[in-house]
């Protein structure tokens, strides 16, 4: 994306304006006032670092370090607070990256204001529930879209995500704005594992609490459609606090899966009761 795309798009969103309160070299993008974006115009000869074109971005202090440490082209912002902001070299990522970021800028801002105001602003959060065969082809094109991007491009980890139990699961996912936000799927049991099982288990965007909801309704309709008073889980080793705080517990030793540490983890319907 260019400089002008940029400014269109973030204009585009309901009830953003701009203005210039630092110079001629920098536009702010405000919502009810609020700066969520600058964008620096690159007009400064003499410093080459504050001559880049880039945007700083208003993010939460998590999704600030994931993603300086996923892309060298997320940054600790130049003349902002390097814990709630970083400048992004736009021109080097995809449109589809530079536009998600930009939301995610707009909605943490939309999220702090008042409950009267917020609610103009914030897209309603929907859940899906589907059987294998209810999924149109473009939502199980999505899916299986996501699945491929987080899984294996992101976590560089090559393996058979259509493994089968697609077919026999219960498949559940959040959107906002008509896009998916969060996904999982429900295995009965003798398909995925011996037991009843949750797995591809994917938040979009991260530190907003969507994976935790996701996976309640995921326990939720493991209980409903398959009357589960067991869940098991084969849970990334590095999430296991994740899996604690809906329920689960380690249930076997560390082990190696597609070349990622794993544990068992199991959930009981007498440990929530």
């Amino acid at each position: 994306m260019n400089i002008e795309q940029v400014r269109e798009y973030t204009l585009s969103l309901n009830g953003v304006t701009e203005d210039q309160p630092f110079g001629d070299d920098l536009i702010t993008f405000r919502l009810e006032g609020k700066i969520f974006l600058c964008l620096n115009l690159g007009g400064d000869e003499h410093d080459p670092e504050d001559s880049a074109l880039r945007m700083a971005l208003k993010l939460s202090p998590e999704r600030n370090e994931e993603l300086r440490e996923l892309f060298p082209t997320v940054k600790p912002a130049y003349h902002w607070n390097k814990k709630h902001w970083s400048d992004v070299y736009y021109e080097q990522l995809e449109e589809t990256q530079v536009k998600e970021w930009i939301r995610e800028s707009y909605q943490l801002v939309a999220s702090k204001l008042p409950k009267a105001i917020r609610n103009k602003y914030i897209p309603k959060l929907v859940l899906h529930r589907k059987w294998f065969s209810e999924l149109t082809l473009d939502e199980l094109y999505e899916l299986l879209r996501i699945r491929s991007e987080v899984f294996v491009v992101e976590q560089n980890c090559v393996y058979q995500d259509m493994d089968g139990d697609d077919q026999k699961s219960y498949h559940l996912w959040l959107t906002m704005a008509d896009k998916i936000i969060a996904l999982a799927r429900v295995c009965p049991a003798d398909t995925h594992m011996n037991e009843i099982s949750i797995g591809r288990v994917i938040t979009t965007e991260r530190g907003k609490g969507y994976g935790k909801q996701i996976m309640l309704h995921a326990i939720e309709a493991a209980k409903e459609h398959f009357r589960a008073t067991q869940i098991d889980i084969e849970a990334q080793e590095y999430a296991k606090g994740f899996y604690e705080s809906v329920g689960f517990k380690q249930s076997s030793e560390p082990f190696m899966l597609d070349g990622i540490p794993h544990i068992k983890m199991t959930w009981t319907k007498e440990s929530t009761d």
